[in-house]
């Protein structure tokens, strides 16, 4: 009874140290990761939440926080600030995305066309905005538009045209915005753009020419139907981007004239950093980020990449 009994403890023993074990090589690859998490914790989800919490609250940063309810989104659609802050960034979202995604696959096309030198040359050239400081390319940009001794304005006297006063013209002020947002992003996008145009097989191509296709077939027909993926991403990832857009529209223009050129973001941190009106600013932020979800969508839908699968 004796070595029964200790058989029976020794294979107790065993398998407790077996599950021991199997916790011990679980356990390592979680504390590896778990610097993400606690970042993503503390500096991302806690602050969403709180910022959720706000958006029903009346808040300064220094009184006590008080719940209102919805009488913060109440006062956001009422607001005639956010509804011109919200139709300047709408127009800002969607020429940049249209105009943009047709000009970088334009110029990914003709990147695809050129000699292999020449492509190289030309990547370097239209990449460089994306590389450089948001900063620096504002910074340009004004000199470009300066009244005084910009370039454009020169061109123009040049042409027997009168001067234009670029960003301080309720008219031109956010054209010119425009021009610099898609001007940036050109760049990135093509190479994007142009990584899908390489992953069409030229066996297609070959086909078509076989069946007498024109260029313009070609591209309608084979091109544009498989570099809808990629597009896809371009579209979305440029809707998010831009319906958030600030830094660039703050150091170009400071929102003016007239705050034609504000966007929800630089309407936001008015309310929230300059006003301190947290909970409002909490509010535009969830109506944006709604606004955002909403509007990737909306770009799924109409590319309907599914169909083409």
């Amino acid at each position: 009874m004796g070595i029964k009994k200790s058989k029976i403890t020794n294979s107790e023993q065993s398998s407790s140290l077996t599950l021991l074990q199997k916790i011990n090589k679980k356990i390592p690859p979680y504390i590896y990761i778990s610097p993400f998490f606690i970042g993503f914790i503390l500096f991302q989800l806690v602050p969403i939440a709180f910022s959720l919490f706000l958006g029903f609250a009346d808040w300064n940063g220094m009184s006590e926080i008080k719940i209102i309810g919805f009488e913060n989104f109440i006062k956001l659609f009422q607001d005639a600030k956010f509804w011109n802050a919200f139709s300047v960034t709408f127009i800002i979202t969607v020429v940049c995305t249209i105009v943009g995604t047709a000009g970088a696959t334009l110029l990914a096309v003709i990147l695809e066309k050129v000699t292999d030198k020449v492509a190289s040359i030309l990547r370097v050239f239209f990449f460089l905005p994306s590389v450089t400081s948001v900063v620096v390319i504002a910074s340009v940009w004004k000199l470009l538009y300066s009244a005084d001794y910009g370039l454009f304005n020169n061109i123009l006297l040049k042409l027997n045209l009168p001067p234009q006063e670029w960003l301080t013209d309720v008219h031109w002020a956010l054209p010119a915005l425009i021009i610099m947002l898609i001007w940036a992003g050109l760049g990135w996008d093509s190479l994007i753009i142009a990584a899908g145009l390489r992953s069409i097989s030229e066996e297609l191509y070959d086909a078509g020419k076989v069946d007498g296709t024109n260029a313009w077939t070609e591209f309608w027909h084979i091109t544009l139907p498989l570099l809808r993926p990629t597009l896809l991403f371009v579209l979305v990832t440029g809707v998010i981007f831009l319906w958030g857009i600030y830094a660039q529209a703050s150091l170009l223009t400071g929102g003016g004239p007239l705050r034609h050129t504000q966007t929800i973001a630089m309407y936001l941190y008015d309310n929230g950093f300059r006003y301190h009106r947290f909970g409002y600013a909490s509010a535009i932020a969830i109506v944006l980020s709604l606004v955002m979800f909403i509007s990737s969508f909306i770009s799924v839908r109409l590319v309907r990449y599914e169909e083409w699968q």
